[in-house]
């Protein structure tokens, strides 16, 4: 029986994104394949709950300690490649990691090594590829690594954030400011500021055996240092996320915008201009938001009956939401990684109409199975939301070739068989 072994420096359970129910799926569906799986994560959730695991996983997890000292470019690789070696895996697989992860994977360097890029991750400052200025990045750091030092002490109202928490040192008073502080804590621990940085973040990806990636820009930036890259996407259970018979108020159309809203570059304000501008016209809609504790600031601003906020909730229990939806948006402003909110709701059978911007250009097919428009341009979003909402023959039968699109492409079983049985054999 073949080990892989599984490492994630961000892990936490239930997800609290995308990239980690991706890691999730992958090694769940390796281990039903006869592989034994392990998954390495820090035990350390001061700012970010890295580690925290609320709930039996169907494999094996080991949690290494930490604390706001230790976890550094010294000791995380020393502990970590201590605690990998007793497994003796055949495969290491490394999901998330951030600033520290080009050196966690240089201490595995003697293991066939399978390097993923869920976003931007080691080569942005920022992960988004976005400026604080609200425009989409044409940089990396081996264009120009000064310029992402900028860009990442950049902005003002971070480092007012920061600011706070140095002087009141209420970590846990501040939402906003731990999730800041986590990235510039680990930033400034990884010596990332450094230009010696680059030539870690160069050298170890040079030295992995294979990479994953979902898109074409990554692809492009990597493979200048590795040829072995792949695109592969990431999926969906189209067993729990199914259309279900709509009984309700049919007066009532309801739009919803999925995921980690409260984030400016998933293009929210745009979403609420236009829907805004809907209002001035209509009253028959219901704007659905799904929020958490970072949402706070903004929520005096979707208050009365055209508005529903959803707490955070986790996979078996999203469905539901979306299949309470008519229409899906998905307006961000930053290049999408990928773009899971849109494969969920085609697997729901829903419309969806989407920034053409990153992956989502390449899931949502354009008057097939929803919508591509301009990031950023309201009008336009609130033309194709209003032509949807006006044609329910439209929304159903694109809501059927999204469905059969998610089936086909997107099973979290088909990706498992065609991709990564193949990777780890």
């Amino acid at each position: 029986m073949k080990k892989i072994a599984f490492v994630d420096l961000l892990f936490h359970w239930p997800a609290g994104g995308g990239s980690w129910n991706d890691l999730f799926q992958i090694a769940s569906g390796m281990q039903e394949r006869g592989f034994e799986v392990k998954l390495f994560v820090p035990d350390f959730d001061l700012y970010f709950p890295r580690g925290v695991i609320k709930s039996e996983l169907p494999f094996e997890v080991c949690r290494i300690p930490f604390n706001k000292l230790t976890f550094n470019f010294v000791n995380v690789p020393r502990k970590f490649k201590k605690a990998i070696d007793k497994f003796k895996p055949d495969y290491v697989f490394f999901g998330d990691g951030y600033f520290l992860k080009p050196y966690v994977s240089k201490a595995l360097k003697d293991y066939p090594q399978i390097f993923r890029f869920y976003s931007y991750e080691i080569i942005c400052s920022n992960n988004k590829l976005f400026f604080a200025d609200s425009e989409i990045c044409s940089n990396n750091i081996f264009d120009d690594s000064v310029k992402c030092q900028k860009c990442r002490f950049g902005n003002i109202s971070l480092l007012k954030e920061f600011a706070k928490i140095i002087i009141n040192w209420k970590i846990n008073a501040y939402p906003f400011s731990r999730i800041m502080f986590h990235f510039t804590q680990e930033y400034l621990f990884s010596v990332a500021f450094l230009n010696y940085y680059r030539y870690v973040v160069s050298e170890s990806i040079k030295g992995v055996s294979r990479i994953v990636v979902y898109n074409d820009y990554v692809k492009d930036v990597v493979t200048k240092l590795n040829k072995q890259v792949e695109i592969i996407p990431s999926g969906v259970n189209t067993e729990k996320f199914v259309p279900l018979e709509k009984k309700r108020d049919n007066s009532i159309k309801k739009i919803l915008m999925a995921g980690r809203v409260a984030e400016y570059a998933k293009g929210l304000t745009i979403l609420e201009n236009a829907f805004k501008l809907l209002l001035s016209k209509r009253n028959d809609i219901m704007l659905m938001l799904t929020v958490d504790d970072y949402f706070k600031p903004y929520e005096n601003r979707f208050q009365g009956e055209y508005f529903k906020l959803i707490k955070w909730v986790d996979q078996d229990n999203l469905p539901a939401i979306y299949n309470e939806a008519d229409i899906v948006v998905v307006p961000s402003l930053w290049m999408e990684p990928f773009g899971i909110v849109a494969v969920e709701a085609m697997a729901c059978g829903l419309p969806v109409i989407a920034s053409a911007v990153g992956g989502l250009q390449k899931i949502v097919i354009d008057g097939e199975t929803g919508f591509l428009v301009t990031p950023g341009d309201e009008k336009a979003l609130m033309d194709k939301i209003e032509l949807l909402l006006d044609s329910p023959d439209l929304r159903e039968s694109m809501g059927k070739k999204g469905r059969k699109l998610a089936e086909s492409l997107y099973s979290w079983d088909k990706i498992i068989d065609k991709y990564y049985v193949p990777l780890f054999s």
